[in-house]
C-alpha cells in the first residue's frame, strides 16, 4: 500500500490522492493540518508504525514537507509542527529497507544551492556566471541586467540591487536570462519536461504563466540524470532558462518540487510516474 503524507491544503498531495483513487489503487491518506491531526505512534523497539491505534502496512510512500499551514497567527508554531511531523514520518520510512520512498539518502549529505551549481557544472550542465554577495550590489556596476535571489531561497527573484535595512545577507547575483523557461522532472527512471512562458521576472509572484509539455532536451537530460544520481535524487525538478546566445542554462534543482499544475497539463502523467515508481 502507498502512503501519502503532507498538508491537508497541499494541492500536490490532493492531485496524487485523486490519481490513486482514479486508478483504483488502495492508499493510506496521512494528511496533517491546523484543524486536526491523527495520532501517530512509532515504536522503534517493536518496529511498529501506527496511526490512530492501527498498524499501517506500507510498501511505498510519497511525502511532502507541509508549507501550507500558514494561514494562522502562530506561524512559528505551525512551522515547528510541520517540520516535526515531516521528520518523524520520513525518519521512519527511510529507515525501512522494504519501503519505497524517493530520495532516501538525500538528507544524509549536506547540500545547498551553491554546492548544487558546482556539481551541475561538473556533470556537464551550463550554469550562469554567479556571484554571492551579502550586500546589495550597484546595478550600474554590472555588465547588463542582473537578478538577485537568496542563497537559501524563500524570496522571489528580484532585480539586482534591491533591498535596504535588514536585507544584508548572502544572495546570488546572476545575469538576467531569457524565456521560455524549462522545468524537467526526474521521477524514478523517467524525465518529463515542460515549457513555461511568462512576462514576469518571477512567475510565482503573480502566477501569470502558461505551461506546456515539451521534449526532454539532449544533452541536458543526460547531464541532469548524472547530477541527480550524484545528489541521490530520484525525485526532483530542475529549472532552466536561456542566455543571450540561446543556450540552455541550469538554475537549480529542487528535491521537493511542486507538480500539481504541471500534472494537470500532462493529463496526470507526473502522478502516474510517481505511483508507478513507488509501486512493487
Amino acid at each position: 500500500m502507498i502512503l501519502i503524507f503532507g498538508g491537508r491544503h497541499d494541492p500536490n498531495i490532493a492531485v496524487l490522492a485523486d490519481r490513486l483513487a482514479a486508478r483504483g489503487m488502495p492508499f493510506f491518506d496521512l494528511r496533517i493540518g491546523a484543524e486536526a491531526n491523527p495520532r501517530l505512534r512509532i515504536d522503534l523497539a517493536r518496529q511498529l508504525f501506527e496511526v490512530d491505534g492501527e498498524a499501517v502496512p506500507v510498501t511505498g510512500a510519497f511525502l511532502r514537507h507541509d508549507v501550507f499551514l500558514y494561514p494562522t497567527e502562530d506561524v512559528a508554531g505551525a512551522a515547528a509542527s510541520a517540520l516535526n511531523w515531516y521528520q518523524a514520518v520520513r525518519g521512519w520510512l527511510v529507515s525501512q529497507p522494504g519501503i519505497r520512498v524517493f530520495n532516501p539518502l538525500y538528507p544524509l549529505r549536506e547540500t545547498n544551492k551553491i554546492g548544487n551549481l558546482i556539481e551541475a557544472a561538473a556533470c556537464g550542465l551550463r550554469i550562469p556566471p554567479t556571484i554571492i554577495d551579502s550586500r546589495p550590489v550597484d546595478p550600474a556596476a554590472l555588465p547588463g541586467p542582473h537578478i538577485q535571489k537568496p542563497v537559501a531561497g524563500g524570496e522571489y527573484t528580484a532585480p539586482a540591487g534591491q533591498g535596504g535595512a535588514g536585507s544584508e545577507y548572502p544572495r546570488f547575483v546572476q545575469p538576467r536570462l531569457d524565456r521560455p523557461e524549462m522545468r524537467i522532472y526526474r521521477i524514478g527512471g523517467r524525465l518529463l519536461a515542460f515549457r513555461l512562458d511568462s512576462p514576469d521576472l518571477d512567475y510565482r509572484q503573480s502566477q501569470n504563466v502558461t505551461l506546456a509539455e515539451a521534449e526532454v532536451p539532449h544533452p541536458e537530460g543526460a547531464a541532469l540524470t548524472r547530477l541527480c544520481d550524484r545528489l541521490g535524487l530520484d525525485f526532483a525538478a530542475a529549472d532552466f532558462m536561456t542566455d543571450g546566445d540561446g543556450r540552455r542554462v541550469f538554475l537549480e534543482v529542487n528535491s521537493q518540487p511542486m507538480f500539481a499544475a504541471f500534472d494537470r497539463v500532462a493529463g496526470g502523467a507526473l502522478s502516474d510516474a510517481i505511483i508507478d515508481a513507488l509501486s512493487p
